[in-house]
C-alpha cells in the first residue's frame, strides 16, 4: 500500500469518525439528565411504563401567554361555571384499517392513537401519543378583546358516537362544540377516512374575540409523541418540531436544558413534529398567519438523555373574532408518499443531510424503493445495488490501479531524480511532473475513487438510517432488521465506541477491509495499517444499520475480486514492468563497468 492509499484510508477514518458530529448539526441531541429537577406535576395523567417516570409534566404556558381570565364581554361570564364546565369528559373511539385512536369530549383532545401493523415496515401496533401530555394535543388558544380561551381546560359536547371504518366505507365525523353563551361557540369538526391516516378539520366559531379589533388564535399540538423504536436514545436523536414558511423550512434544535421558542409570521404552508420513523403535521387549506415553536426538557424520562418536549402551532388572526379555517391533521408514518400526497413541500420533514449529501440520499432512496418493487427483499436489492455501483466505477477503479502500480514501478526514478536537484527545488519540480507525464502517473490517482465514494457514504448512511422504508426489513437468517445492527450476542456491559453487543457483519467487512489492504501493500512498513485500519471500521460499523455493513461488505468483496483479476491481465503494466526492468538491468550493466574500471585504476 503506497503513501496516497494510506492518506486515503485515514481521510476515510476522519470521515467516519467525524459521522455523529454532522448528525448533531443536523438533528438535535438531548441533553444529560440533571438529578433532582422538579417541574409542576399534572394530577389527571396516567402513569407511563418504560423509560417513563410515573410523574407528568405538563408543557409550559402557551407562546405570548396571558392570565387565563374569565372569557367576558360587556360583563356577561361565557365559560366559567355552566355544568357542562363541571362534567366528566366523555371518551370516543375512532377505528379504521390504519389506526384506531381515542377522542376525549375534555379540550377535543386526542388521548390516543395507535398505528395498525398494516404496513410493510410496521410489524406491531405503535402508540404515537404519550398519555401524560396529551391534554396538549389539538387545542386552541385565542386571545382577543373577551380575554383567554384555552381549549385544553375545557369540556365539549360531541356530536357523534365510537366510529368504525372498513375499507371502502364513506367518511364520518365527529363534532366538538364549546358553547360560549349568548349564541357564541366554538367548533371543531374532525372527518375520518378508512382508507388513509390524515383528518379532515374544520375550525370555526362566532363571537371568539371583540366586535372590533382582531383576535389572535393559535391551534396545535403541545403533547408529545411516544418513542416507537427499541433503542429509544436513537428514537429521541431525531425528535425535532418545525414550521413551513415561504419556501423554507426552519427547524427548532434545541440542545440545552433550558426552554426555547420560536415565533414566525408569513404564509406558513404547515407544522409538523417528527420522531426518528412517525411525524405529525397540520395543513392548512389556505396558509396561516404564522407559526410557533417551543421545547422544553421532559423530566419524565430515565434514560441516559433528558429529550426535549415540543410544542407546535399554527397562528391565525380573525377578523371580528370568527374562525372559519379548513386543514388537514396527519399522524403516521414518515412515509415519503403518503406525506406528500398530503402536501408536496411536507417532504422536507425528512432530513436528506446537507445539500450535495441530499442529492446522493434522495437518488439511492428512489433506487432501492424502485428495485424493490420487483424484488421483495431488501437484502437482495441491496446485492443488486452494490454491483450495480461497482459497475459505475470499475473504469475509476481500474485508472486508480494503473496509477498506483505506475507509481510503484518509477519510485526508485522518482527517488532519484529528487536526490539529483534537492538544492534546486523549481528544478526538481519541474523534472517530476515531467517524469509523471512521460509515464503517464497521477500522483492523486489511487485517492480519487475512495474520495468520490465519499458522499456515497454518507448518503447510505442517512437512508438506512432514517427513512421509515428501510424499517423492520429482514434480510436472511439473523439480519432480521436492515436498518438496526445484526446483533448476534447482548453484552451485559458497553464498550467505548463498540457498543454493548456483537454483530456479525461489522466483523465480515472488517476481515474484507484486510483482505483487499493486504492485496495492494507493497510497503512492509505499513504492514501495522493493514490491520489498523480494519480495526477501526470494526469499532465504528459495530453501532451502524445492517444494510449499510452489508453494502459495505459485499463492495470490498468486488473490490477485491477486481484487484485480483486486474493483478493478473493488465499487459500495459506488464509492458511498463518490462521496460523497467531492462532500465534496471542496463543501470546494473553500467554499475559494473564503472566498478571494474576503478579497480583497474
Amino acid at each position: 500500500m503506497d503513501r496516497k492509499t494510506v492518506l486515503a484510508f485515514v481521510l476515510i477514518g476522519v470521515v467516519i469518525l467525524s459521522m455523529p458530529y454532522y448528525f448533531k448539526l443536523t438533528s438535535p441531541e438531548a441533553p444529560p439528565e440533571e438529578a433532582g429537577e422538579q417541574q409542576p406535576v399534572m394530577q389527571d395523567a396516567e402513569p407511563v411504563t418504560g423509560a417513563y417516570n410515573d410523574t407528568s409534566t405538563p408543557p409550559p404556558a402557551t407562546l405570548g401567554e396571558q392570565p387565563d381570565v374569565a372569557f367576558q364581554e360587556s360583563g356577561s361570564h361565557l365559560t366559567g361555571d355552566s355544568d357542562l364546565e363541571r362534567a366528566e369528559e366523555q371518551l370516543i373511539r375512532v377505528t379504521t384499517p390504519l389506526y384506531d385512536a381515542e377522542f376525549s369530549t375534555r379540550g377535543a383532545t386526542v388521548r390516543s392513537w395507535r398505528i395498525l401493523p398494516s404496513q410493510s415496515y410496521l410489524k406491531e401496533y405503535e402508540q404515537l401519543v404519550r398519555y401524560e401530555y396529551s391534554a396538549d394535543n389539538l387545542t386552541l388558544t385565542a386571545l382577543g378583546g373577551m380575554g383567554l380561551l384555552r381549549t385544553r381546560d375545557r369540556v365539549f359536547s360531541v356530536e357523534g358516537d365510537d366510529i368504525e371504518l372498513y375499507e371502502g366505507d364513506a367518511p364520518e365525523s365527529l363534532v366538538f362544540t364549546l358553547s360560549l353563551g349568548e349564541g357564541r361557540f366554538y367548533r371543531e369538526t374532525y372527518v375520518f377516512h378508512p382508507d388513509k391516516y390524515e383528518v379532515d378539520v374544520h375550525l370555526e366559531s362566532v363571537g371568539l374575540g371583540a366586535t372590533t379589533g382582531a383576535i389572535s388564535a393559535s391551534y396545535g399540538w403541545g403533547g408529545a409523541m411516544a418513542p416507537t423504536e427499541a433503542d429509544t436514545t436513537q428514537d429521541l436523536y431525531y425528535t425535532e418540531s418545525s414550521y413551513f414558511i415561504g419556501s423554507s423550512k426552519e427547524t427548532l434544535k434545541s440542545k440545552g436544558k433550558d426552554e426555547e421558542d420560536m415565533k414566525a409570521s408569513g404564509a406558513t404552508k404547515w407544522v409538523a413534529q417528527r420522531t426518528k420513523y412517525f411525524v405529525m403535521a397540520l395543513v392548512p387549506d389556505d396558509p396561516a398567519e404564522g407559526a410557533e415553536l417551543r421545547t422544553w426538557p421532559d423530566v419524565n424520562y430515565d434514560g441516559k438523555y433528558r429529550p426535549k418536549l415540543f410544542e407546535t402551532n399554527l397562528v391565525f388572526n380573525i377578523p371580528q373574532g370568527d374562525l372559519n379555517e379548513h386543514l388537514t391533521f396527519y399522524l403516521g408514518p414518515l412515509d415519503q408518499d403518503k406525506i406528500t400526497a398530503v402536501e408536496p413541500t411536507l417532504v422536507n420533514v425528512i432530513s436528506w443531510g446537507w445539500p450535495v449529501i441530499s442529492t446522493f440520499s434522495k437518488g439511492i432512496f428512489y433506487l432501492l424503493k424502485f428495485l424493490h418493487q420487483y424484488i421483495p427483499n431488501y437484502g437482495v436489492v441491496l446485492i443488486l445495488f452494490s454491483l450495480l455501483v461497482k459497475l459505475v466505477v470499475w473504469p475509476l477503479t481500474y485508472k486508480s490501479h494503473k496509477s498506483m502500480k505506475r507509481m510503484q514501478v518509477i519510485q526508485p526514478i522518482l527517488k532519484d531524480t529528487q536526490a539529483r536537484f534537492k538544492d534546486d527545488p523549481q528544478r526538481m519540480q519541474k523534472e517530476v511532473m515531467a517524469l509523471y507525464k512521460e509515464h503517464k502517473v497521477n500522483p492523486m490517482g489511487g485517492c480519487w475513487p475512495t474520495l468520490l465514494q465519499m458522499p456515497l457514504l454518507f448518503a447510505l448512511f442517512i437512508v438506512f438510517r432514517s427513512t421509515i422504508e428501510l424499517r423492520g426489513q429482514p434480510f436472511v437468517l439473523w439480519i432480521n432488521d436492515l436498518s438496526m445492527p445484526d446483533v448476534l450476542i447482548d453484552l451485559p456491559f458497553t464498550l467505548p465506541l463498540y457498543g454493548g453487543h456483537i454483530a456479525l457483519l461489522p466483523i465480515l467487512f472488517a476481515v474484507t477491509s484486510w483482505l483487499q489492504s493486504r492485496q495492494t501493500m507493497t510497503d512492509p512498513n505499513q504492514k501495522m495499517m493493514v490491520y489498523m485500519m480494519p480495526i477501526m471500521m470494526l469499532l465504528i460499523f459495530n453501532n451502524f444499520p445492517s444494510g449499510l455493513t452489508l453494502y459495505y461488505t459485499l463492495f470490498n468483496l468486488l473490490t477485491w475480486g477486481q484487484q485480483r483479476i486486474m493483478k493478473t491481465s493488465d499487459p500495459e503494466l506488464e509492458r511498463l514492468l518490462a521496460e523497467r526492468k531492462i532500465e534496471q538491468e542496463k543501470e546494473h550493466e553500467r554499475e559494473e563497468r564503472r566498478r571494474r574500471k576503478k579497480q583497474r585504476k
